[in-house]
């Protein structure tokens, strides 16, 4: 590594910070008087003059985008400049740690403390948003966290700015993984919602301690964003988890609309329930004070007395016929009798009144209700309907017991149909092992095609993996690798839970990569030999054999970090951090290659 420049422009450095795609320094201006960062370009060697255009255009546009904006949850930006062939810009210079540090060395957060932190964070969204800018990389290595408790966002360097010409052609990927939008991964236009995506993934695991969608490459990462919906984490309660899975919809139409409205829904998911109100019995009594309105006139009956239906006829008074409410009434002659207005309140003292039984003549009018409707089913029809709904229930399910006896005969006698068939074919015979082994593997494959019964044809894959694997031996001492793999492949085919054909591919992959001169396609090749030799532990009995397994398995997990490590891509990083968590669950506790995977893990942190 070579010993950072004395100065950058008006900036003198400090120390070296970080090295990844760029440097960082921690420098001092004496301009200002204050201590900043200094991120430079940084040019790899062998670039085209094109290449070098287009980096050194991206750099100014992280500049502009983060320079553009003003916000306490967004780090500062003070200026940008080229020092002789030195590109670099001057930003806020941040303490404390990344939330991916926190999250790795505390554990899941609790619902109050991630949902402060992701508030944050979308306050900081909002104002870039309004702005025209959208980040495009929302992760918890680019969330700061202050010793003062503050949250910064950092890294603007894929923003996309709304407002200029896009510079990534359609079709074009940029970000990580396990983060990106369903939109994001297929190279899609994309706007603010994609950023809330973003942020809901990085919620998830903040309270779960784990992300929603993973997978062993980015293809299978990719596929699980696509395709699969996350699961509710034990952790988040059920106002949480609303806020989650509207965030991580896979259609940004069916998200929130803005970070405003998913900074509401946190804070509504997160306050306490409200106490419920006092019960004031006298809330709505009435004031003893008011005074009674004045009675009003009663509607004479035709008869000339108080012809209420509700109330007994009085003794003595004759009642020839009885009272229609709905008949027209008849006056002799007489316009029919105004109501009195009501008299004004408080101009007497409220007298009570004796309870009746009934209302007395000098009450208001009364009402009478309808006459009752008729029932759309008579009771008749009603009892039949229940009976016709009890005879469908029993006659579909004797149906159904019907289909089901029928099916179960139908495959009794399918299976005894094969049964009697392969009795008439010679039993199966392990084949001279002085015959080549391609010769014994083809007398067995046209033997297989004759069998029916499952009994059979399974004792026929066992023996026809068993000669797979002897035929990858046999090319693996021919130094035939890829020949080798399709043989192990075909062997794990027949008999998936051989832990020796398991264990026989791993090892032809180890070797594979040790010949392997791209450096991305031998890293990937140690990591499917860890994989496979992690199968094989599962399934091997033996509690020794396993635990050499694991110890193998560990071994190409740690190889495959350090060569993608190595890469400098940041793409890569979250992958390596896997890869490096699998080696330390499956070395051998107190080994040199556990203190190594931790060295390594520190590293990264």
């Amino acid at each position: 590594m070579s010993s950072p420049p004395a100065t950058l422009g008006q900036y003198q450095i400090i120390r070296e910070i970080a090295r990844s795609n760029d440097i960082v320094y921690e420098a001092y201006d004496p301009l200002m008087n204050r201590r900043v960062a200094v991120k430079e370009l940084a040019i790899p060697a062998g670039m085209t003059d094109q290449q070098r255009i287009d980096r050194v255009a991206r750099f100014k546009r992280e500049a502009q985008a983060a320079g553009t904006l003003n916000h306490p949850n967004i780090m500062t930006v003070y200026s940008f400049a080229e020092d002789g062939e030195r590109t670099f810009m001057a930003l806020e210079f941040l303490d404390g740690g990344t939330l991916r540090s926190e999250v790795d060395n505390a554990g899941p957060l609790s619902k109050e403390r991630a949902a402060e932190i992701a508030m944050a964070v979308l306050e900081g969204l909002s104002h870039a948003h309004a702005k025209g800018v959208i980040h495009r990389d929302i992760k918890p290595d680019n969330v700061q966290i202050l010793s003062n408790g503050s949250i910064k966002i950092t890294d603007f360097g894929i923003a996309r700015l709304t407002f200029q010409p896009n510079l990534t052609m359609d079709g074009q990927v940029f970000g990580t993984p396990s983060y990106m939008s369903p939109e994001q991964i297929v190279g899609k236009e994309i706007d603010a919602r994609s950023d809330l995506f973003s942020v809901g993934v990085m919620l998830y695991e903040m309270i779960a301690g784990v992300k929603p969608f993973t997978g062993d490459s980015v293809v299978s990462i990719s596929y699980s964003i696509m395709n699969k919906a996350a699961t509710q984490p034990p952790q988040a309660d059920y106002a949480i988890w609303r806020v989650l899975e509207r965030a991580m919809e896979k259609s940004p139409s069916a998200r929130y609309n803005n970070a405003a409205e998913m900074i509401e829904a946190l804070h509504q998911a997160i306050a306490p329930p409200l106490a419920p109100a006092a019960y004031d019995p006298f809330a709505n009594n009435a004031i003893p004070s008011m005074q009674a309105p004045a009675p009003s006139t009663q509607i004479p009956s035709p008869t000339g007395i108080y012809a209420n239906p509700y109330m007994p006829m009085q003794p003595g008074v004759a009642y020839t016929q009885p009272y229609d409410p709905y008949a027209q009434q008849q006056y002799q002659g007489q316009s029919p009798p105004v109501m009195n207005q009501q008299q004004q309140y408080f101009q007497q003292p409220y007298q009570p009144q004796p309870p009746t039984s009934m209302f007395p003549p000098s009450s208001l009018p009364q009402y009478y209700p309808p006459p009752p409707r008729q029932p759309l089913l008579k009771p008749e029809h009603i009892s039949f309907l229940r009976q016709l709904g009890l005879w469908i229930v029993i006659i579909g399910t004797l149906l159904a017991l019907v289909i089901v006896v029928v099916q179960s005969l139908g495959r009794l006698m399918e299976r005894y149909s094969a049964t009697q068939q392969d009795k008439q074919i010679a039993p199966i015979q392990v084949p001279d092992t002085r015959i080549p082994v391609q010769e014994r593997i083809q007398t067995l494959e046209k033997y297989r095609s004759q069998l029916r019964s499952p009994e059979r044809l399974a004792e026929a894959k066992r023996v026809l993996g068993a000669l797979y694997g002897e035929l990858g031996h046999d090319q693996l001492d021919a130094k035939q690798l890829a020949q080798a793999e399709v043989s192990y492949k075909k062997a794990i085919d027949l008999d998936p839970n051989n832990p020796a054909g398991l264990s026989n591919l791993a090892d032809v992959y180890g070797r594979l990569a040790q010949f392997e001169p791209d450096v991305g396609q031998r890293a990937q090749l140690w990591r499917q030999s860890g994989v496979y030799w992690e199968k094989a532990a599962k399934e091997e009995p033996s509690g020794a054999k396993s635990d050499a397994y694991r110890e193998q398995a560990s071994a190409m997990f740690y190889q495959f970090a350090y060569e993608a490590n190595a890469m400098n891509d940041l793409s890569l990083r979250p992958d390596v951090r896997d890869a490096l968590y699998d080696a330390q669950r499956l070395a051998p506790p107190g080994s040199q290659l556990e203190a190594r995977v931790r060295e390594m893990l520190k590293t990264l942190q």
